[in-house]
């Protein structure tokens, strides 16, 4: 049986990262698919949302209340570093909106083949169409079963990923392993999801993308107000803004309470200047119509369900609506009801269904209850926002496992 110092399960960005910070010849990465790294291809909507170039304090307040436990991981490799990285082996980046950064080429593919170039240069090895059945441990080795053939590891990085994209390979393999060697299951939640709603009538809305405040109530009482751009899915609703409050929300859920989305697509009115200006407006346009006029507010092709939604003639004349309904336009404008009845786990971004941070120590990612163990990247229970910093956080328990276990040689 062929023995290795360290082996790596899974070669996304927390493997391909803990590769390259090993750079050791007796150490090896399994991966299940052809290719390495083939979650990165799809994220950044294909363009790869490398990190995000906020602080370290930013980034604290950014995981969902766990941002301190990675502390040590970004004080070793942050931002910067993977910056650095790839620019230093030609992937030129940009900064855009919220400090996203992204590769100038706008291809996944550009950082996925730097990086996987940095690795062909360094001593790890890796091997490609690597399916791990079971990891056990004997006598202070790791026995790894894959492919019908049997290896020997003095340590074990699990960097498999969580559920999320499950066509990528992310299929929950790390956590089953971690489990069978003795960490607690978790139940699988999602991290940023969209979510359904069970108003049907939305499905017509399909692709329209509009700027939007939003608060979400469970059992009346209110539990998150935010604002940002959402899309409208074929059952439900996404965007950064409904996925970054996802957990929120399937915390709500998941103790049966009615959660209930009041949106507002006048962001930028109040309920009286709202009022004003179609006060206004209806007085020096008398005879426009109002599913032209209501287009002043919401996209073109979203007018006509909106207005059969509360139940006003399209074809009606500003001169001709009634004061009741130009009160029921307003109030309708600055808040549409609707009913969430499940988060999309199945569509997330990222899981937050990994092994809890209290049985990993944050200092070296090392498992507390089995030693030479180590868990990177999705596996680790607490995913952050979107905007590159759940991906930071892969590439930086990588390095920080990879450097862990170097220092302890």
């Amino acid at each position: 049986m062929k023995n290795y110092d360290t082996v790596i399960i899974g070669g996304g960005a927390s493997g391909i990262l803990a590769g390259i910070y090993l750079n050791d010849p007796h150490s090896i990465i399994l991966e299940k698919n052809n290719i390495l790294g083939k979650k990165l291809l799809i994220t950044g909507g294909g363009r790869c949302n490398i990190t995000n170039n906020s602080t370290l304090k930013e980034y604290i307040n950014s995981y969902y209340n766990s941002g301190n436990y990675f502390r040590p991981a970004f004080n070793r490799f942050f931002n910067k570093d993977i910056i650095e990285l790839l620019e230093d082996n030609g992937c030129k980046t940009k900064v855009e909106d919220d400090n996203r950064v992204f590769p100038v080429t706008n291809k996944s593919k550009t950082v996925l083949n730097t990086l996987i170039n940095i690795l062909d240069n360094k001593k790890t090895q890796y091997k490609l169409n690597c399916n791990v059945n079971s990891i056990t441990r004997n006598d202070n080795q790791f026995i790894i079963d894959y492919n019908n053939t049997c290896i020997s590891a003095n340590n074990i990085i699990l960097a498999t990923g969580g559920l999320s994209y499950p066509e990528t390979g992310s299929t929950g393999d790390g956590k089953r392993f971690a489990v069978a060697l003795g960490h607690k299951n978790t139940k699988n939640m999602g991290g940023l999801s969209p979510i359904k709603i069970e108003e049907t009538w939305i499905n017509k809305l399909q692709g329209i993308t509009l700027p939007v405040k939003l608060e979400f109530k469970a059992n009346n009482k209110s539990i998150v107000k935010d604002s940002g751009s959402i899309v409208f899915t074929h059952n439900g609703i996404s965007g950064f803004v409904i996925m970054n409050n996802s957990m929120t929300i399937e915390r709500h859920l998941r103790k049966n309470k009615e959660v209930i989305l009041n949106m507002d697509v006048t962001p930028d009115y109040t309920y009286e200047s709202l009022y004003k200006t179609l006060q206004d407006d209806f007085q020096k346009h008398p005879t426009q119509g109002l599913k032209r006029y209501i287009h002043k507010y919401l996209p073109k092709n979203m007018v006509e369900i909106f207005l059969e939604q509360i139940n006003i003639d399209q074809t009606t004349k500003l001169n001709q609506v009634t004061k009741k309904d130009r009160v029921k336009i307003r109030d309708s404008l600055k808040r549409i009801r609707l009913t969430v009845v499940d988060v999309l786990e199945n569509e997330s971004q990222v899981t937050n269904s990994g092994i809890k941070r209290k049985e990993i120590s944050p200092d070296t990612c090392e498992s507390k209850i089995v030693p030479h163990l180590y868990i990177v990247g999705e596996l680790i229970e607490g995913c952050g926002i979107c905007g590159g910093y759940n991906l930071q956080k892969a590439f930086s328990t990588g390095v920080l496992a990879a450097t862990s276990i170097k220092s302890r040689r």
